[in-house]
């Protein structure tokens, strides 16, 4: 089934010096410039998600230990449900101290300087996910390894240049047809197009948060929406 095309009203409609919209270049020269809009709708077939696995305690070699196993066994559960190791990139480490500081500053107290009382270690780990069916299973063995921390699943199409050449066509002729609406009203014909450029909008898509998986997670992945508008020019005639 072909998607359908969703046309906008127009953004702004551009006067070049003319009291009714018209350019005019010593008098022999006019022309409209619009802009023209067009959405699809796409079925994502690739999920971006970050899996994190956060520890503390008050060594920080028994922390960074046992973060490092953990998240040792978050890689491995995640290669056995079937995530290529291409798929998997670490995208934030960190170590970081836990400062209690003194209820009054005030005080210069050696006693009441700030001190350490632990540390926190954190590393993150970015999945893509080709399979989307898969997805719960794929978080649900992830904090079944030890995976503390999930957040900003995110769906995407991986190859939309299909859908928005249909959404550039659409998005040009939804200017063509504007350009023709004022040109009727002004009394002269729509001449040949002149200036054209293309603005790519946003993809609009679901995005699923947490910050903790259960069982069985429940992911719909929706659609998405591809958005094209583009700035067009067209000269008119007597």
């Amino acid at each position: 089934m072909r998607p359908s095309f969703l046309a906008r009203p127009a953004l702004a409609v551009f006067l070049l010096a003319g009291s009714l919209g018209l350019a005019h270049a010593n008098d022999l020269e006019r022309s409209i410039s619009i802009t023209g809009e067009a959405s699809v709708g796409a079925k994502p077939d690739v999920a971006y998600v970050s899996i994190g696995v956060e520890n503390a305690g008050k060594v920080a070699n028994e922390v960074l230990a046992a973060n490092s196993k953990t998240t040792g066994d978050v890689l491995a559960a995640l290669k056995g449900a079937g995530i290529d190791a291409k798929d998997l990139q670490t995208s934030g480490f960190t170590v970081q101290p836990q400062i209690l500081r003194p209820q009054n500053s005030s005080l210069s107290s050696s006693d009441e300087s700030p001190s350490i009382t632990g540390y926190t270690v954190a590393n993150t780990v970015n999945v893509t996910l080709h399979d989307l069916p898969k997805l719960g299973e794929v978080l649900d063995k992830a904090v079944t390894a030890g995976a503390n921390s999930i957040d900003g699943v995110q769906f995407d199409v991986s190859n939309p240049s299909a859908l928005l050449d249909d959404a550039r066509k659409a998005a040009l002729a939804d200017a063509r047809r504007k350009a023709q609406i004022y040109a009727d009203a002004a009394g002269l014909k729509l001449g040949k197009l002149v200036e054209l450029s293309e603005n790519a909008g946003p993809v609009v898509g679901a995005v699923y948060r947490a910050k903790m998986a259960t069982a069985a997670v429940p992911i719909e992945s929706g659609s998405n929406t591809l958005n094209v508008t583009v700035s067009v020019r067209f000269e008119l005639d007597e």
